[in-house]
């Protein structure tokens, strides 16, 4: 009766206040945590609540997509933005070792994939064409990475 209805009050409301604080009760990351590449350089994380079809945000997926971003626009900003393919695989070796767990997982890949494509959309939505570019450019990479490597679908050239 009542005291069930009190207890379920209690933990809706418990649960409300930790979803607007942004805490969890599980390993996933909110979607302030989604970094955006500016025309400028720097970097801006995503506070808009839609992230276009993506919905599955994996803790070390998202710290992966970052880390993968920063090591390409590094790389990217030292060689002129001239050799693309050089800079995709100096992000792939600067991130190999600490993310093994997600280059190793088709499954991981694939959120940190969907991932570069909700900032993509999010960055063409805001104006911002060459985060768009940058982010379809390492989303296009990893789906060949796990198209080449991990699920051996496609021969290796």
């Amino acid at each position: 009766g009542r005291k069930r209805n009190q207890g379920k009050a209690r933990k809706a409301a418990k649960a409300k206040a930790r979803e607007e604080s942004g805490e969890s009760n599980n390993d996933q990351t909110t979607n302030e945590s989604l970094c955006m590449i500016l025309p400028n350089g720097t970097q801006r994380y995503s506070t808009v609540k839609c992230l276009h079809g993506f919905d599955k945000k994996d803790k070390i997926c998202v710290e992966f997509v970052n880390a993968f971003k920063d090591a390409y626009k590094c790389e990217s900003d030292r060689v002129d933005n001239a050799d693309i393919p050089r800079s995709l695989i100096e992000a792939e070796s600067a991130t190999m070792d600490k993310y093994a767990e997600v280059w190793n997982d088709s499954a991981k890949i694939e959120i940190a994939i969907n991932c570069l494509l909700s900032t993509g959309v999010q960055n063409i939505m805001l104006g911002y064409n060459n985060g768009a570019l940058n982010d379809a450019t390492l989303a296009r990479y990893l789906e060949q990475h796990m198209a080449v490597a991990l699920k051996e679908t496609q021969a290796n050239v």
